[in-house]
Parts: C-alpha cells; sequence; structure tokens
C-alpha cells in the first residue's frame, strides 16, 4: 500500500507550510490547535485546508492554553466549572457538534473524533467505554446529521505499555474494528521514556502487528508524532506518516498539554541536523569539524539546497530554520524511496537502509576517532524488521 506523509505542526508551523507549498515535500499537514489560533486556521487557504487532517487536542481536557481557548469546542471552556469527568456526559454532545461543525465549514480532509490520554494500563474496558459514550457517540450523531460526507476518523492515544500487552491490544484492536461508522484511526504512541529514538524491538514489533491489523481490517491507518523510525513503521502499510521538526513532534510527551509555560524536552541547545545516511539527529558541531579535515562529508548529509548551505563555512548552526527543511527534504525523499515498494521487497529496502547507517555510523566514527551515542537502536530495529517479515511470511 502507498502511504501519504503529513506534516506534524507544532510551533513553528509556517516552516511546515512554507516546505510544503514552496518545496513540495509532503502530502499535507496536520494542524495543531495549540499552536495556531482558530482565526489562523480558518484564513488558510482552501486548498490547503483540504489538504490538512485537523487535531482536536482534546488530550488533557483539564487544561487548555489560550490559543485554544478560541475554539469554542473544548469542555474547559463549554463547562461552567470547567472540565470534571463526571459532569462531561452533559456535554459530550455540545462539544461534539461544536467539533465537528468547525471541522465541516473548514472542509479539512476528514472527520476526526477527538481522544483523551490515559497514562499507563487503566482498565481497558474501561477507556473504550469512555471513548464510545463520551467522543464517538456523539460526534457520529453530528456527523450523520451535517450535509457534508467525508470519511471519519478516530483518533486515539495509546502507550508502548499498551501496545506490549497482548490482550490489552488485542481488546482494543477488536473494538477498533468493530466501531460501525468510523473509516480509519489516527494513531499517537507515547513511549515510557523521553529517548532520541526507540530501541526496544518488542514494543517496535508489537506496534507494526497492531497496524497491521488494522490495515487488514481495511481502516485508514494515519501514525502520529514519528521521528525516523517512520521508515521501519511503513512496513505495515499505515495510509500516512509524519515528519515534524522540533523533537515534541517527532516524540509525544503528554506533559506537553499539562505544563502550557514550560515544555519537557523542547527548548535543547544542542544543534540536530538529520543525517540521512545514518538515519538519525547528529550534533551539528561534529559536522563543523569534520568538515575542517574531509571534503566529502556531504555523502553522509545529502543533498539539497538547504544542506548546501549548511556546507558553508560560515553557516551559523543557531539558524535552526534550514536544519529542519533540510530533514522535511530529506525524511521525505527516504520515505518516498521505500513508497515505490511494497511487502517483501519493502522490507528487504528498508533492512537496507538500516543496515546502511549502521556502517556510515562506524566509519564516521572511525573518521572522527571517538565513538557517536546511541547506536544501538539500529539493531533493534532490524530485530523488529526481521520479526514481523517472519511474522508476515517475507522469509
Amino acid at each position: 500500500m502507498k502511504f501519504e506523509i503529513y506534516h506534524q505542526l507544532g510551533a513553528n508551523y509556517k516552516w511546515n507550510i512554507e516546505s510544503f507549498q514552496d518545496d513540495g515535500v509532503g502530502d499535507g499537514i496536520i494542524l495543531a490547535p495549540k499552536y495556531m489560533t482558530r482565526q489562523i486556521v480558518e484564513k488558510l487557504d482552501t486548498e490547503l485546508k483540504n489538504k490538512a487532517i485537523f487535531d482536536p487536542q482534546f488530550f488533557n481536557p483539564h487544561q487548555i492554553n489560550e490559543r485554544m481557548k478560541t475554539y469554542d469546542f473544548y469542555p474547559e471552556c463549554l463547562m461552567p466549572s470547567g472540565y470534571d469527568t463526571n459532569g462531561f456526559s452533559d456535554y459530550s454532545s455540545i462539544c461534539a457538534e461544536k467539533c465537528m461543525d468547525f471541522q465541516s465549514i473548514n472542509d479539512f480532509k476528514f472527520f476526526v473524533i477527538p481522544t483523551k490520554y490515559f497514562e499507563g494500563t487503566p482498565n481497558v474496558e474501561n477507556v473504550t467505554d469512555f471513548h464510545t459514550k463520551q467522543f464517538i457517540n456523539p460526534s457520529l450523531e453530528t456527523i450523520n446529521n451535517l450535509s457534508k460526507k467525508k470519511k471519519v476518523i478516530l483518533q486515539l492515544v495509546l502507550n508502548n505499555q499498551m501496545i506490549k500487552d497482548v490482550d490489552y491490544s488485542n481488546y482494543l484492536l477488536n473494538w477498533l474494528t468493530g466501531i460501525d461508522g468510523i473509516d480509519g484511526v489516527y494513531i499517537i504512541v507515547e513511549f515510557s521514556s523521553w529517548l532520541k529514538q526507540i530501541d526496544d524491538p518488542d514494543y517496535l514489533f508489537s506496534f507494526l502487528k497492531f497496524c497491521d491489523v488494522l490495515s487488514q481490517n481495511n481502516l485508514i491507518t494515519i501514525l502520529g508524532y514519528l521521528n525516523t523510525e517512520a521508515i521501519l513503521l511503513s512496513l505495515a502499510n499505515p495510509n500516512a506518516l509524519t515528519i515534524g521538526s522540533h523533537g515534541n513532534l517527532r516524540v509525544f510527551n503528554h506533559l506537553h498539554f499539562e505544563n502550557y509555560e514550560e515544555e519537557p524536552g523542547v527548548k535543547r541547545k544542542t544543534p540536530w541536523v538529520f543525517i540521512p545516511s545514518m538515519l538519525d539527529w547528529i550534533d551539528f558541531r561534529i559536522i563543523q569539524a569534520h568538515l575542517k579535515g574531509s571534503s566529502d562529508f556531504k555523502k553522509y548529509l545529502g543533498g539539497n539546497k538547504y544542506s548546501d548551505e549548511m556546507l558553508k563555512p560560515s553557516y551559523n548552526p543557531d539558524a535552526i530554520k534550514n536544519r529542519y527543511y533540510h530533514f522535511f527534504v530529506e525524511g521525505a525523499n527516504q520515505l518516498k524511496e521505500i513508497n515505490k515498494f511494497e511487502g517483501k521487497e519493502r522490507y528487504s529496502l528498508v533492512c537496507d537502509a538500516i543496515k546502511s547507517a549502521i556502517d556510515n555510523r562506524s566509519r564516521l566514527t572511525k573518521d572522527l576517532g571517538v565513538p557517536l551515542l546511541g547506536e544501538g537502536y539500529l539493531n533493534q530495529w532490524l530485530i523488529a524488521a526481521n520479526l514481523f517479515a517472519s511474522y508476515k511470511g517475507w522469509r
């Protein structure tokens, strides 16, 4: 199955929109009320909104920021004393009506039913029952009464513990594949610890199988908040993968929706730059040091107008815009190359890319004379890819 590439929008959402419109990177954008007021979203070009997925970001209904308050569908604003779990059922239909009306008027690509974040592994029946009664049923009722007909996507935030728990994940899959009226799922997974790269093969293999079941049941599968593991997750035949700029858009952290004044993991001083040939982000200062002793670093960095600018001696690594535009181009190019193939052929290409990344890291380590940190995750990706290939009968 061919997949689409979406920009996961954040604080510097204009960069993603420019990359999409000016450089032709990706197939659409995912809008974020946390960073974009209602007025900003409404003023976007009609053509852009038609290719956009609207993320309601109900994750933490107890807290919303000033931008989110410009929308009229959050329970924190609608309920007289703020959001209260016990009293939300009296307002769930009002929230759903206003949220779906907004999506209909702006003519986004899908109707997206919002979700609430649950920590750990609470009783799965309680979780699914809450979503069904408070979000799904009210939203579907509203959508059915609207004149505009679009595919309906259910958003769901899970975590790696839920995915790895076989009974828990099977219950979720049985529930998801049995909901009448939804056409797909927009899945976000929070990892239990904030990592630069995911290095748990058990989770990755479990998530690949989870997504594969959704695909086999003909549900549109959109995977959000992805880092470079997107190349691995492409094996599960998703309909859409995402690319984001800052780290908080490549790794989901529910704390970003609790403390709006100080976002953990966002304000980082290290000038990371994406190295496509290594499937990783490397400290740009290493690149600058290497350039003094080698003229062929471009083979690691990739070739585009943004990387060309970064390779100039005069480039200031604090100018982060170029680094992220570079990632949009190179990250999307890698995914587009993978997208030319399916099944066993895609698996072979993904494995080749991972093995090549391991070799390139070793080569750069030898050139520098010091080891690069955190390369073990690539071997874990290979394990997950091979396990999934055996599961699918590709090896």
